[in-house]
């Protein structure tokens, strides 16, 4: 770019964030509040658990779940997690590791307030090893660092070959391990399982993923009335508060909304142009991406990320066993687990439904899951679909990742090969 008259950039545009994920605010400093309550009375337990786990089989137990990703996030999006994960580097944890379990170990020992991402010390840790498996190891390393008892569910990966009595091993062994997720909160606890209870409560957790998903069906809408400005927040129930009234609440509300934009065909980005896929944790440090995308008339219309909370739980009330086997598969089966070849065929139906024109996908330095097959990922859709892509190299916590500069020149250079293709 030779000067500013040259660059796609023409002026600054607002992104038309819902009324409704205003609450937002609300509802967070309603859950942080209560939890810090809840670990300072004897009579009530808190629970660390990780994206992943199903939060509402604690819900169930009236244990209350705090996430140290979620605080993480926070401590980014108030630039504060940089200072942390150099704190955990000084303690002898690599840069390599995962930038949230680096956060988390600084904000914990630092004995950060909640609307920096501090949390309190836990009663007990719940984690899987779905979606990440460096969980397993970050909540083992915290567990003897506090010196709290941890169960660890171990999910295995339904990978290409896999055949039917392979996939009723995996199911046996995931619901098996249930049943020892209740002797491990008896022991624990005290409380015993009330299947009458955890039903209620996996139903409200099912009930928040249906509104998850019916939100999605809008943003295939041109324009779209809902964009990633807005979901990469908003998803916090989906994880944080499954199985709870005041989740379905919000989500009710936002759906009802986000109709009504659909409705009279109001999109969240004024003059759309371009409609986006963004695969990957986005960099919490630096929010401000996803809101200068409008500059450029370009919306991210769907983000597996957020997509994969929304987990089904399907229950029966008089087959619990059936209803566990269920849930094990959708364990199981998560956009973050997939291969190649399947999350190939994944990204192929997902652009032509949201009638995509370029994807951006995050190579985050932090996450191996979501990142591992990304330039293999990039090559196949560009060859067999000719959609741009865009692969950029940074960390979802750690802003020394992230150079302004050279950020802002390729994602101009993207936004001309879509402008070229128009």
């Amino acid at each position: 770019m030779n000067s500013a008259q040259e660059s796609p950039q023409v002026k600054k545009k607002l992104v038309k964030t819902l009324k409704t994920s205003q609450k937002l605010k609300k509802i967070m400093a309603w859950y942080f509040i209560k939890g810090k309550l809840y670990s300072k009375l004897p009579w009530k337990q808190v629970a660390w658990s990780v994206s992943g786990f199903p939060t509402e089989f604690l819900w169930a137990y009236n244990v209350y779940p705090f996430l140290p990703e979620n605080c993480a996030t926070i401590a980014a999006a108030r630039h504060k997690s940089q200072e942390l994960i150099e704190y955990a580097e000084a303690c002898g944890y690599c840069r390599d590791l995962c930038s949230y379990f680096k956060t988390n170990i600084g904000a914990y020992d630092s004995k950060l307030p909640a609307q920096f991402g501090g949390l309190e010390k836990p009663d007990l840790m719940t984690c899987t090893n779905t979606v990440c498996d460096t969980h397993v190891k970050w909540f083992q390393t915290q567990s003897r660092n506090l010196n709290v008892p941890l169960f660890v569910w171990d999910i295995p990966a339904y990978v290409s070959g896999s055949d039917e009595k392979t996939m009723n091993r995996y199911l046996d062994y995931v619901t098996d391990q249930f049943w020892e997720f209740t002797d491990f909160m008896y022991d624990h606890t005290g409380k015993k399982f009330n299947q009458k209870k955890f039903i209620k409560t996996v139903k409200k957790a099912d009930e928040l993923a249906v509104l998850w998903r019916e939100l999605f069906k809008y943003r295939k809408q041109i324009p779209a009335p809902l964009g990633y400005a807005d979901t990469l927040g908003d998803v916090f129930p989906m994880f944080a508060l499954p199985g709870k009234n005041r989740g379905i609440k919000f989500y009710r509300e936002l759906v009802e909304e986000v109709k009504e934009a659909a409705k009279v065909g109001k999109g969240v980005v004024e003059d759309e142009k371009y409609r986006l896929l963004f695969e990957g944790i986005p960099f919490w440090y630096k929010i401000k991406f996803f809101h200068q995308l409008a500059n450029f008339g370009a919306v991210v219309t769907y983000e597996p990320y957020t997509w994969s909370f929304g987990v089904r739980r399907e229950i029966f009330d008089d087959d619990i066993d059936r209803s566990l086997r269920e849930m094990a598969k959708s364990l199981i089966h998560t956009p973050y687990w997939y291969n190649l070849e399947t999350r190939v065929e994944y990204f192929k139906k997902v652009i032509e439904e949201y009638k995509i024109d370029g994807v951006i996908l995050h190579n985050n330095l932090s996450c191996r899951p979501s990142t591992t097959g990304m330039a293999d990922l990039k090559q196949i859709i560009q060859e067999e679909l000719g959609i741009p892509v865009l692969l950029l190299t940074c960390d979802m916590n750690d802003p020394r990742a992230f150079s302004e500069a050279p950020m802002q020149t390729r994602l101009e250079s993207f936004i001309e090969l879509l402008e070229s293709r128009a």
